[in-house]
């Protein structure tokens, strides 16, 4: 009897980052739970996140899930939480030097190292796992002017990651504050760093592009970028007290939603009118998923490890 071949999953990992109290634990538990309740993950029950060791490490790494993002394409999603940045960081250069940045950027560049010592071996194990972060979440709170700790944080993520900006607590303000906010901040991150620069044509990722791929991707790309910072909600979840088994999900006319309920209405994150979930899970899934792994790999990862032989053959020479 032949037994089917399972599925190799890919290995995709998400980090989030942020300052303090931004929301990017409620977030990676809403992206999850969206994932789970369109049907995405491969086994339901998977749709809380789950630390790995721990839980009282800084940097919270959660057990990997698999997600089907496409007809015979599935991922093994790892979320990866970080300490939020301080507020007291005012200057750019604190910001960029403060002991939470230091350790988000360590455990980037350790996962670099884990990769390169695996490459040098002279016999390298079959079995290695891809634990490089392939994207940084950043989450920016409604606010104007950018702020120097967050300006100062995604200038030094961007030289060791692939950054998407994004817009958190996007409930909190008016359509016309939302208008001006993005617009601001759009402004200061075009003016700072590429934007999805990581994004290519080859978007079926066989190593080919044709025209319609082209043409598909500059019209998808101008639209994604010009959306950025993509706005996002951390959706309501059961507070620690309430009843055991109590559901994640609201029930809107007999409806499961992801999202918060509030007196004038309710809020449902997966809804293209209420924030931009949509668009963040088209773009990591979908439009820009071979250009964040090939990305991560062939220039971040490349660069590292550039610096790092260079130095270590400077250090002989010396």
């Amino acid at each position: 009897m032949v037994r089917p071949r399972r599925k190799v999953a890919t290995p995709l990992n998400i980090m989030v980052c942020g300052r303090e109290g931004v929301g990017k634990s409620v977030f990676l538990r809403t992206l999850l739970a969206s994932l789970a309740l369109n049907g995405k993950l491969v086994d339901a029950t998977q749709a809380t996140p789950v630390p790995i060791g721990s839980a009282d490490t800084r940097i919270k790494v959660h057990q990997p899930v698999d997600v089907d993002v496409a007809p015979g394409l599935r991922v093994a999603l790892t979320l990866i939480d970080t300490p939020g940045l301080p507020y007291s960081a005012s200057a750019t250069g604190d910001a960029a030097q403060s002991a939470e940045m230091a350790t988000v950027v360590g455990y980037i560049e350790s996962q670099f190292e884990r990769f390169l010592i695996e490459e040098l071996k002279v016999k390298r194990n079959a079995k290695s796992h891809d634990t490089m972060v392939h994207a940084v979440l950043y989450l920016l709170p409604p606010m104007v002017p950018f702020h120097p700790v967050d300006l100062a944080a995604i200038q030094t993520l961007s030289v060791r990651a692939n950054v998407i900006p994004l817009l958190a607590h996007a409930d909190s303000i008016t359509n016309r504050q939302l208008e001006t906010i993005k617009a601001a901040l759009y402004k200061t991150l075009a003016d700072t760093m590429p934007l999805l620069d990581f994004a290519t044509a080859d978007m079926d990722g066989d190593g080919t592009i044709d025209d319609d791929e082209e043409e598909q991707f500059v019209a998808e790309m101008a639209e994604l970028k010009g959306a950025l910072p993509l706005t996002v909600i951390g959706a309501e979840f059961p507070l620690p007290g309430q009843p055991k088994g109590a559901s994640e999900y609201l029930e809107i006319d007999g409806k499961k939603v992801l999202g918060r309920a509030y007196k004038w209405g309710a809020v449902n994150v997966d809804d293209p009118e209420h924030c931009e979930l949509h668009r963040l899970k088209f773009l990591i899934f979908d439009f820009a998923l071979p250009g964040l792994l090939a990305s991560t790999k062939n220039i971040l990862y490349e660069s590292y490890r550039t610096e790092r032989l260079m130095a270590h053959a400077g250090g002989k020479q010396a």
